[in-house]
């Protein structure tokens, strides 16, 4: 019984580890946004949808950043500046929400750029100016 209960949990641990991550297709990201205000106002921020738990984008926005590179491949360091702007949209459950905003940076930039994402809605997004994804 003792070996039947080692074998059990071995393949427990190894099929766990081995259970591929559900990540969204790269069909999903694009290079850079041809629009010099997409993502840079908050009439623009790039929706990331993945703030309501459960949702087919419940990741997005990680993949996201970590796919974002600066324009000749650089590493970006993303910061969370915290929530901001209030928005309003009926078809959402409270009628509205915050946007978030993050700061962008890597070696060599002159300053840091700003952004604002939506965590409510998900659109198929893109990098904004100055920025490419993977």
């Amino acid at each position: 019984m003792k070996k039947v209960l080692v074998v059990f949990f071995t393949l427990l641990i190894f099929g766990c580890n081995t259970t591929p991550k559900e990540s969204i297709s790269t069909d999903s990201f694009h290079l850079t946004s041809n629009d010099p205000e997409y993502g840079y106002t908050e009439k623009k921020p790039i929706e990331l949808g993945s703030f309501l738990r459960g949702t087919k984008s419940a990741s997005a926005h990680i993949e996201y950043f970590d796919g974002l590179i600066g324009p000749n491949g650089e590493k970006v360091k993303v910061t969370r500046l915290g929530s901001c702007c209030a928005f309003e949209d009926k078809s959402m459950p409270f009628g509205g929400g915050l946007l978030d905003r993050y700061q962008l940076t890597y070696e060599g930039q002159e300053k840091p750029a700003i952004i604002y994402v939506n965590l409510y809605k998900f659109n198929k997004p893109l990098a904004p100016k100055g920025f490419s994804l993977l």
